[in-house]
């Protein structure tokens, strides 16, 4: 029988940290640099003194772009200027722009794009890979995207800024790539505009993004591995809040937890950046430490928890057993959880690209009352609170004690074939193109 501390994990105090990193911490940025070093001083405020406790940034490098300049000018039938973003990363146009006939070709589907080599086309939403690729195949000389909705109003809604990745263009090439108001685009379509002028100016770079990265190491069985992870980083004009710092601050409680109470397994905690620009700072993490991911078991993320009006979801990303395993568990717990065997859009997914089982715990909002990328994933809007947030924290954590401390590792580490299917159509390996 293993002896625990007193050290409990604690929910106001994980809430007290996610208010005072809730702030906008965009990959690449010196905020999202401020809160890697805001976070390693946490976690040495409780482990400055443990020589068996690693801790360290990690950099690495991430895509991103700078614009200076966009411009979409409807120049017939009629003539009217529309506020556009460009895509990080897109194309740039001669210093005194393109003028292009414009083709509406609502979801890009290839009847939709017979005729537009040459042309610019506007394309419903942001277009995901597959349709990206149709669209290039058929040769455009730019695109058109829309965000937002039609009932946006212009001093409570802010105009998306989109970033191509590097995954699309890589297998696509690149091109001019804007981006409209949701209400804008239906004015320009309702009053059937037939010729655009573009301007923009872009430049792709590379910045630098970083990982806090903490090893625990185990006691009588430190060659098996447990990771845990968490992105800090948000979106543009959002706290990021929900999205991600409560799921930050949860595995902050964890290694708390851990670091009190030492563990058989040696654990690895990983806030990782730059997950909102594709996953960047996991695929950086499991590719700079990939001599060591075969004694990796187990990866444990937290994406997303504390609103008050929401449900428990539990994603599996393994296999068939894993699953009963994990609902058993949470019966014998006595947790009402929604289960999915499914990838799930976050930082286990490369883990388990590279054969590492994942869990990943998240609190959905009920519908209409919650928040993530845009202005309104922010503590001020009262959808979050400590009690919600200590709901995903204590799963967690009693999930955790079960399989860290297990005499034997009850999860197989095993991939079954459909997530196997499920997670190369996720990385855009199986698609049609």
């Amino acid at each position: 029988i293993r002896k625990e501390s007193k050290m409990e994990v604690n929910a106001k105090r994980a809430f007290e940290l996610l208010n005072k990193l809730s702030f906008e911490r965009v990959s690449c940025t010196a905020e999202e640099t401020r809160t890697a070093e805001a976070l390693l001083a946490e976690i040495d405020s409780f482990t400055w003194a443990r020589s068996d406790i690693q801790r360290e940034i990690e950099v690495f490098k991430a895509s991103t772009g700078t614009v200076t300049a966009a411009r979409l000018i409807v120049t017939e039938p009629y003539e009217k200027e529309y506020p556009v973003t460009a895509y990080l990363r897109s194309d740039s146009t001669p210093d005194d722009g393109l003028e292009l006939e414009l083709v509406y070709v609502e979801n890009a589907l290839p009847a939709n794009l017979l005729g537009v080599e040459g042309k610019a086309v506007l394309v419903n939403g942001r277009f995901g890979f597959e349709a990206y690729g149709r669209i290039q195949k058929a040769k455009p000389a730019a695109i058109i995207g829309f965000t937002g909705n039609i009932l946006d109003k212009d001093d409570e809604t802010d105009h998306g800024i989109c970033k191509i990745r590097e995954t699309y263009t890589a297998e696509f090439g690149d091109n001019i790539l804007v981006n409209l108001k949701a209400k804008d685009a239906l004015e320009i379509v309702s009053k059937g505009a037939k010729k655009v002028k573009l301007f923009v100016s872009s430049t792709a770079t590379e910045g630098e993004s970083r990982n806090v990265c903490v090893t625990l190491r185990g006691t009588d069985l430190a060659d098996e591995i447990v990771s845990f992870g968490a992105h800090y980083d948000s979106v543009l004009f959002s706290t990021g809040a929900y999205d991600n710092m409560s799921g930050s601050v949860i595995i902050m409680e964890l290694l708390r937890y851990f670091a009190a109470n030492p563990p058989r397994r040696t654990l690895k905690f990983n806030w990782f950046g730059s997950e909102e620009q594709g996953l960047l700072g996991s695929k950086a993490y499991v590719a700079a430490h990939e001599a060591e991911l075969e004694k990796h078991r187990l990866m444990v993320n937290v994406d997303m928890a504390g609103p008050v009006l929401g449900s428990e979801h539990i994603f599996i990303m393994g296999d068939a057993p894993m699953k009963s395993y994990v609902e058993g568990m949470m019966n014998e717990l006595g947790a009402a959880v929604v289960y999915h065997e499914d990838v799930y859009s976050s930082d286990g997914t490369p883990f388990s690209d590279k054969g590492i089982p994942a869990i990943n715990f998240t609190r959905v909002n009920a519908n209409g009352t919650g928040f993530i990328h845009d202005r309104r994933d922010a503590l001020a809007n009262g959808f979050l609170s400590a009690d919600a947030l200590g709901i995903t924290l204590n799963l967690a954590l009693e999930f955790s004690k079960r399989v860290v401390n297990a005499p034997i590792f009850p999860i197989e580490r095993k991939i079954s074939d459909s997530m196997r299917d499920k997670i190369d159509k996720y990385l855009f390996r199986k698609c049609n193109k």
